[in-house]
């Protein structure tokens, strides 16, 4: 739009032939304080200043071709005007002259745009392997594990792509959209999760409490990608662990609002369970290490959403975990290892880049009080859990009260009944999907649909018909045009006549 008015007013502007001297200064004035004012941001690139220069000489070498034309014979009025500058050889020549210097420069000045955005957009990209080997053991593992919709089974953390569930199987997170919705990028954010390309795109958290919450029951762990560059693929082939998870659907036991997400993750993942399982110690974090005491046995956790680089717990077998963040990423929650017997568990941080480890950023899982958590989940969640294009249908064990909670996000559009009621906006618990019950009614429906369809086909609807009737009223017409109408001549008009 502003280059578009550029256009408009230098066009204005030279319609009147070369402008004086005094004109001709102001502006360059104006354009080296522009220039030196740019100067100074970060945003300016090297390829900036050989593309002002073009810029500048293409638009010297104008003002002289305008010059020599508008000095001969000088210019008409605008009707006129085009007749004059294309009048002979001697006024078409420089016109040709000043149509490839226009094409050059903006030629030039597109090569050096492109090349600048193509290298700074591909710098922002993540580098995925193409499709080979790798892809195809994946695609395979899922596929044997797969047991939707029972359970869920993720891809894993090490993507293929950013669309992994769409590419290789599985019912994972992965998916990379512009159209993201808020509410899951939030709930997943508040419960430790990692995405890149500002929040488009959402990763895979692998994380116990979150695989019980949203039903994970079979999780892939693929070898590192070799297009990542830091990383290096090490030998290793492609596992599938899986967990014992409640169903898609269960339910809790009061329907009364709960506290909001705060600062922790462990906490938050918590108020979603419905339970406590972590202890979330006082840390001392060193200048390559953190400290802390946990109970023996337990499982920990390191959350630490704007540090780069790895952390592995000292004495844990296996690679260490990754972290990666930067203005368009965040890291992960990533699980370390078991504590040792001692309780006393050291942490050695590699950071690749400055980076911070906040408070509360470790967190041990009591996996003993998980596993008698998911058990009474699973006793009184549903007995059965269909799914079909946009529709969740789920069985209850008789006289279930409180709420059901859907392990899928509360995103606008979904309505759900219980029974024969009619059906109502779902409910929303901390980005879930949750429906009341009362104890008189053990099955409900939740069906999406997205919102504004039935207005949009509507109006839609009506535009077409409008103009299928204009349509149909003109060829009316154009078949049976009106006649004149004539009337019998009076007295007055004879007279007239005579």
């Amino acid at each position: 739009m502003v280059c578009a008015l550029l256009v408009t007013a230098a066009w204005h502007t030279l319609s009147y032939g070369v402008p004086a001297p005094r004109a001709l200064g102001a502006a360059t004035g104006l354009l080296a304080l522009i220039v030196a004012v740019a100067a100074r941001s970060d945003l300016v690139r090297q390829v900036a200043w050989p593309v002002l220069l073009l810029a500048t000489a293409g638009a010297l070498s104008g003002l002289v071709l305008l010059g020599r034309v508008s000095g001969r014979g000088g210019w008409r009025p605008l009707g006129d005007r085009s007749r004059r500058l294309l009048g002979g050889p001697r006024r078409t020549v420089p016109v040709a002259l000043a149509a490839v210097l226009l094409l050059g420069a903006q030629f030039g000045e597109t090569v050096a745009t492109s090349a600048v955005a193509s290298r700074l957009r591909l710098a922002h990209l993540d580098d995925y392997a193409p499709w080979g080997d790798r892809q195809r053991r994946q695609a395979e593992a899922i596929a044997q594990a797969d047991g939707w919709p029972g359970y869920r089974t993720d891809p894993g953390r090490e993507q293929t792509v950013a669309n992994d569930p769409m590419l290789v199987g599985g019912q994972g997170a992965q998916y990379y959209s512009s159209h993201t919705s808020d509410v899951l990028f939030r709930t997943l954010t508040a419960l430790g999760a990692g995405w890149t390309s500002g929040g488009r795109s959402p990763q895979s958290l692998d994380n116990a409490v979150t695989d019980a919450i949203f039903s994970v029951g079979a999780r892939v762990h693929s070898p590192p990608d070799p297009h990542q560059s830091r990383y290096p693929e090490p030998a290793g082939r492609v596992t599938v662990s899986r967990q014992d998870v409640p169903p898609l659907v269960t339910v809790r036991p009061t329907a009364a609002p709960s506290p909001a997400f705060g600062p922790s993750p462990y906490r938050n993942q918590e108020l979603l369970l419905g339970a406590r399982v972590y202890t979330v110690p006082r840390l001392v974090v060193g200048a390559q290490t953190v400290t802390a005491r946990c109970p023996a046995g337990s499982e920990a956790y390191l959350w630490a959403p704007h540090f780069s680089g790895t952390a592995q717990l000292t004495g844990a077998p296996g690679p260490a975990a990754r972290f990666r963040s930067d203005a368009s990423k965040r890291a992960a929650m990533q699980p370390l290892g078991t504590v040792p017997p001692s309780g006393r568990l050291t942490i050695e941080l590699s950071a690749h880049r400055p980076g911070r480890i906040p408070v509360g950023a470790v967190g041990c899982l009591d996996t003993g009080r998980l596993g008698t958590v998911v058990q009474r989940l699973k006793t009184t969640g549903a007995t059965k859990v269909t799914v079909s294009d946009g529709t969740i249908r789920a069985e209850l064990p008789a006289g279930s009260k409180g709420i059901a909670l859907v392990a899928a996000p509360r995103i606008a559009g979904w309505r759900c009944a219980t029974g024969h009621s009619a059906a109502v906006p779902a409910g929303n618990y901390h980005g879930l999907i949750s429906v009341p019950l009362d104890g008189t009614s053990n099955a409900f429906t939740c069906t999406f649909r997205p919102p504004g369809l039935r207005l949009g086909m509507t109006v839609g609807g009506v535009a077409f018909a409008s103009i299928l009737l204009l349509g149909v009223v003109g060829v009316v017409r154009r078949r049976h045009p009106r006649r004149p109408s004539v009337r019998p001549a009076s007295q007055g008009d004879l007279a007239k006549i005579a």
